[in-house]
């Protein structure tokens, strides 16, 4: 695959307090040039949550633009190692600036980072922030969490339906900061003209479901349609529903 892609990327990043909590402790951003997304979620009750998802970003970011300049940095394999160690490398940053600084004891973040090729998207991830992809009116979870919840669902212990109202919901079975080792759970997705993505933390998902989510993207798998508004739309639903967390997005449209 050449790294010169015929598609081009548009990007639109939206990120809100909530209505519940007090400080921010999301992170993100897009480089709509260079076809990156990175999002992370600080983990919910800890100190330091801000601090660790602002390191995951920014960490994630300079291991990206190190590597993936070469002329086999578009090729989809070399791709994926990269973010692996982007991941391994937010890990261990995180766990330093918490040794470094008693006050940051315990941080951790979720971490999602993607980056668009010609005719795919490759992807890392750690935790229950997610990737979907809306092809043709059908809106797809690429991401799998790693979650309490999750699992119970995979082994058939508790219903898909019941999910919404499990105590293990947000009980995270990987995260950055936790341990010295992480084990990113890597991904590749096609990616066709007029796909839309969306990045985005567990304060939007935890307040629209699926359904919802589709039904604002639909609209902008047009070309004339803005990003904007529905990055917008998003965020007001999921407050207008309660905003118990933090509610972060990324959308990225496949454009000719």
């Amino acid at each position: 695959m050449s790294a010169v892609s015929p598609i081009r990327i548009e990007f639109c990043a939206r990120s809100d307090v909530g209505r519940v909590r007090k400080r921010n402790e999301d992170s993100l951003a897009a480089d709509e040039r260079r076809g990156w997304a990175v999002l992370a979620d600080g983990m919910g009750g800890y100190r330091g949550g801000d601090v660790a998802s602002r390191v995951a970003v920014e960490v994630s970011l300079q291991r990206l633009a190190r590597e993936l300049v070469a002329p086999d940095g578009g090729e989809p394999g070399r791709v994926a190692a990269v973010l692996e160690a982007a991941v391994h490398d937010a890990n261990a940053e995180i766990r330093a600036a918490a040794g470094r600084d008693p006050d940051l004891s315990g941080m951790g973040s979720t971490l999602v980072v993607a980056a668009f090729l010609a005719d795919c998207v490759v992807t890392a991830h750690v935790g229950d922030s997610r990737m979907y992809r809306l092809r043709g009116g059908v809106l797809e979870q690429l991401t799998r969490d790693h979650t309490m919840l999750q699992e119970l669902v995979d082994a058939g212990i508790l219903a898909p339906e019941e999910a919404g109202h499990s105590k293990f919901r947000g009980l995270l079975t990987r995260g950055l900061g936790v341990l010295p080792l992480v084990l990113p759970e890597p991904g590749s997705h096609s990616a066709r003209p007029d796909d839309v993505f969306l990045l985005c933390s567990d304060g939007l998902t935890d307040m629209l479901d699926d359904d919802a989510i589709a039904a604002v993207l639909q609209p902008v798998t047009s070309r004339e349609a803005r990003l904007e508004e529905a990055a917008d739309r998003l965020v007001a639903l999921a407050n207008a529903r309660g905003g118990r967390d933090n509610i972060s997005v990324i959308l990225a449209r496949m454009v000719t």
